[in-house]
């Protein structure tokens, strides 16, 4: 039977300190798994709409994988998987909260650092590991 694509639903929860200067943020659950042509849901709570909506979520890096590299401006630097969206998924109200989608599609396998993003500025960089279709 043919594999049919997960939702994997990313929390992403900001925290007020408890001094009100800024936020704690915890993504759960901690080892994020998906398969290729899975969709990424990013649930983003804790933060008022005026702030949710400068999130962002990109940026995908393969750490360890094929070991394939680029060559750019500043020498060798490991290559963005030709099949993940480069542009930024941006953080939309739904009728579910403050959400971001992205549809994996056909991605290589292996592990990959991407940006939680706001205003451009990189908040954090957490891990996904991205395997192969169960055929």
């Amino acid at each position: 039977m043919k594999y049919k694509p997960v939702e994997r639903v990313i929390t992403v929860e900001f925290i007020e300190t408890s001094n009100g200067t800024g936020y704690d943020v915890r993504v759960t659950p901690d080892e994020i798994v998906a398969r290729h042509n899975d969709i990424l849901v990013w649930d983003v709570q804790g933060l008022p709409e005026s702030k949710a909506k400068k999130l962002a979520f990109g940026n995908f890096v393969q750490v360890f994988g094929s070991g394939r590299v680029a060559f750019g401006k500043k020498g060798f630097a490991p290559a963005r998987p030709r099949l993940i969206p480069n542009d930024d998924v941006v953080v939309a109200a739904t009728s579910k909260g403050f959400r971001a989608k992205l549809e994996l599609g056909p991605a290589e396998p292996g592990f990959y650092k991407y940006d939680i993003k706001s205003e451009g500025a990189t908040l954090l960089d957490p891990d996904i590991e991205i395997r192969g279709p169960r055929n």
